[in-house]
């Protein structure tokens, strides 16, 4: 995936990890909807199974929701919102069929209802218009519904009245959840314009204080290799021919040192740095780190001082591989592991959903002794 979908959890991965207790909590109150009404009104059922049927395909709705909103499966595509709204419908058009002949009166149905409540579940995860059209697609099934039981409703209004009171909670969910996830990228995405924008009017100030620590380290390699070796040239008041073979060698190291300095990534940056808590092996021979963007680089840096804060992993010995395929750059990672795999994902779970997310082909082998990660990035 080069282009990440505009949604909240794809704009803001972390925060939407908190959602997911908000998810279960919608799944659960349309199953008590669903089952309160179906037991209050059990007199009216003409075909038990049908009505069970309704219920348990509210509940498998639900269960999509969930797993789908698991950090272990993310990012929420669109396929489970589509399964999603299947089994919704499937839900509305069983609930009919249970008390086809007896409904009286459509104001006690329950399926516009729960499935709004359950579509609400799906903000965090899917854009708004996605959303919107999902409440729209149940709806046509409620109204299509209610216009086949319009016969045995026993109160004198036009039909248009019952179709409106069908469809207006499902729509009217649907729409608040499509609200809040429009709302809430809008809101990420101008906060992320106005952090790059002070990020750029800093660049210079920045750029002046790396020059200035640049400058002072060479400075000290100055003073640790060159100046000895000049006062002791001054001390002795002659050259010879040792001493220009320590010249050249001298000037051969620095001028590594600086190379290596200056070809140095971010990411061989981080594992010398002694406040990263991790250290190992960077491959990188076409330097395509550089190619990551700022999203990429903040997903993987925090996994890998993740590694050096938590247990489970030899953060010391971490590997990882970089190479461009054509148009992409495909990356490994790999740490040995001191616990089971069970324990290793559920540990770096909240890590891994974020790395979903952002590079979005993930694959995750935590088989012990090694943690293996794969995913692939554009050369931006």
């Amino acid at each position: 995936m080069s282009d990440r979908e505009r949604t909240p959890q794809q704009v803001d991965p972390v925060g939407a990890l908190a959602s997911r207790p908000v998810s279960l909590i919608t799944v659960l109150a349309a199953l008590v909807v669903a089952v309160s009404a179906t037991l209050s009104g059990r007199d009216e059922i003409v075909d038990p199974a049908a009505s069970v049927g309704a219920v348990a395909a509210l509940a498998a709705a639900g269960f999509v929701l969930v797993l789908s909103a698991s950090p272990l499966r993310a990012p929420f595509r669109r396929r489970s919102l589509l399964a999603v709204v299947v089994l919704s419908c499937a839900a509305v058009a069983l609930e009919a069929l249970g008390l086809l002949g007896q409904n009286a009166l459509v104001r006690d149905d329950w399926s516009s209802l729960a499935v709004g409540v359950l579509l609400l579940g799906v903000a965090p995860y899917r854009p708004a218009a996605e959303i919107l059209v999902a409440g729209l697609v149940v709806a046509v099934v409620v109204a299509v519904v209610v216009l086949l039981e319009r016969p045995w409703f026993v109160t004198d209004v036009p039909t248009t009245t019952f179709v409106i009171v069908a469809v207006v909670p499902v729509v009217a969910l649907s729409a608040a959840a499509a609200s809040f996830s429009r709302t809430f990228t809008l809101l990420v995405e101008r906060w992320i314009d106005r952090a790059m924008t002070f990020r750029r009017a800093s660049a210079d100030e920045l750029r002046a204080s790396i020059a200035r620590s640049v400058q002072q380290d060479r400075v000290t390699i100055l003073n640790r290799e060159v100046v000895p070796f000049f006062s002791s040239l001054v001390d002795r008041g002659a050259v010879t021919a040792a001493d220009a073979q320590r010249a050249r060698d001298i000037a051969d190291q620095l001028r590594v040192s600086m190379v290596a300095e200056a070809d140095r990534s971010w990411l061989e940056h981080l594992f010398v740095s002694p406040t990263s808590g991790v250290s190992g092996i960077v491959v990188d021979p076409d330097f395509v780190a550089s190619a990551m963007t700022p999203d990429h680089r903040t997903s993987l840096r925090a996994l890998l001082v993740a590694f050096g804060e938590r247990d489970g992993v030899q953060a010391d010995d971490v590997r990882v591989d970089l190479r461009r395929v054509d148009e992409r750059v495909e990356a490994l990672v790999s740490v040995p592991t001191t616990v089971g795999e069970f324990v290793v994902r559920r540990r770096f779970a909240p890590w891994f959903a974020v790395l979903r997310i952002v590079f979005g082909d993930l694959q995750v082998d935590a088989t012990s002794p090694l943690l293996t990660l794969r995913f692939s990035y554009d050369q931006h």
